[in-house]
């Protein structure tokens, strides 16, 4: 009888303590992980509890051009800095949980599809240095040909693919080998690549270029030298404006049998067709586009702009009748845009008013806003199940 009495008398107190923390916790699913970049922190936010502030983070580096990835169960994101630090962050804790130095000036990062190892590109030493997940310890330093890395992504078949820049190639790496070797190296696709992509389906690595009219387009299902995609920019927006490492192109989008992609060199917006390749319209933009944001249904695009006159625009692209359907000028310099998992709301962030703005991308208005330092890159935890992210 008093055996059963402690044991009835130990379940109630577990399940009081159980209780009396379970205001404190949250799950990984739905964080938003916005870049400080001028304060060199991470803002932790939960969009899945009325986008409430989790904390802060510190000490990750210079964030400027900074990027966020992800380990698989979502626990803990990788921030990697412009000088080169990679960090740890544990989602869970709000703690650093580790931090390696690769290299001197750093632009991008990916995570190995089986999730063992975090992948870094780098400017200066050129190299990709591949890092240990769970020790944050450097297991390989791959020599990139004296060349700046770039367009770094995680692909199908636990590989690696990366371009060149000052070598105007692209590699494939594997992963599954303790040894990393590059198990494919194409030469001459273009002059000088800047940035790159992997679409969704991890079937085509795309590249862009500073000094090559077109793009790279590298079928991983058949490998063969990449094809050249032309994108013209609408006549009216052609001559006057450098590809200075914009638009980004992370954010091609596909809907049915078409892609849109945010054109290099003018303000615009291309449709391509899928089996073609070739672009059937250019839906004209307020400028130059930087980022174009697909809502996880697809219905609509977001796209902003950095530089001019309406770098605090984003237009609202409508992708049934191919026209922007809203201009909205929410705040000062929109640096970043990201979508919750199923899309409810759509986070800005807004560099020059020190502030990140949540929207409902239904009714087109805004939901809450939030004070950030400077506040830059926006990156949801559910890119860890996303190809390329």
């Amino acid at each position: 009888m008093r055996r059963s009495f402690i044991q009835c008398a130990l379940a109630v107190s577990l399940l009081a303590a159980a209780g009396a923390g379970a205001e404190g916790r949250w799950g990984t699913g739905a964080l938003m992980v916005v870049i400080e970049r001028e304060s060199g922190s991470v803002l932790v936010v939960d969009a899945a509890q009325n986008h409430r502030v989790l904390g802060r983070v510190e000490g990750l580096g210079v964030l400027h051009h900074a990027s966020v990835s992800f380990s698989r169960d979502a626990r803990y994101a990788y921030v990697i800095s412009r000088d080169g630090l990679l960090s740890k962050v544990d989602l869970l804790t709000l703690t650093l949980a580790g931090q390696a130095k690769v290299g001197e000036s750093a632009v991008g990062l990916a995570v190995t599809q089986d999730g063992r190892h975090v992948a870094v590109s780098n400017y200066k030493p050129g190299s990709i240095v591949i890092v240990a997940a769970d020790s944050m310890s450097i297991v390989k330093t791959i020599e990139a040909d004296q060349s700046k890395t770039v367009g770094l992504v995680d692909a199908p078949g636990n590989r690696l693919i990366v371009s060149l820049m000052d070598a105007n190639q692209i590699w494939i790496i594997d992963a599954n080998s303790p040894d990393f070797p590059v198990i494919g190296k194409y030469l001459n696709v273009g002059e000088k690549p800047y940035d790159a992509l992997l679409t969704p389906d991890g079937r085509y690595y795309i590249a862009g270029f500073f000094h090559s009219p077109w793009m790279a387009l590298l079928d991983l299902w058949n490998p063969g030298q990449p094809r050249k995609i032309a994108i013209p920019a609408p006549k009216e927006s052609q001559g006057g404006m450098p590809v200075l490492k914009i638009p980004h192109l992370e954010g091609w989008i596909s809907a049915g049998d078409v892609l849109f992609a945010p054109v290099i060199g003018g303000a615009g917006l291309a449709v391509i067709d899928v089996f073609t390749w070739k672009t059937k319209q250019v839906i004209p933009l307020l400028a130059h586009p930087i980022f174009a944001m697909a809502q996880p249904d697809l219905r609509r695009i977001w796209v902003n702009f950095v530089m001019g006159d309406h770098h605090g625009a984003v237009q609202v692209v409508d992708t049934q009748s191919r026209k922007v359907v809203k201009t909205l000028n929410p705040a000062n310099k929109i640096f970043h845009m990201q979508f919750t998992p199923k899309g409810e709301a759509v986070y800005l962030s807004s560099y020059g008013d020190d502030k990140v703005l949540v929207y409902d991308p239904n009714t087109l208005n805004l939901v809450t806003s939030f004070p950030a330092q400077k506040p830059s890159g926006i990156f949801c935890s559910s890119r860890a199940h996303v190809f390329g992210l």
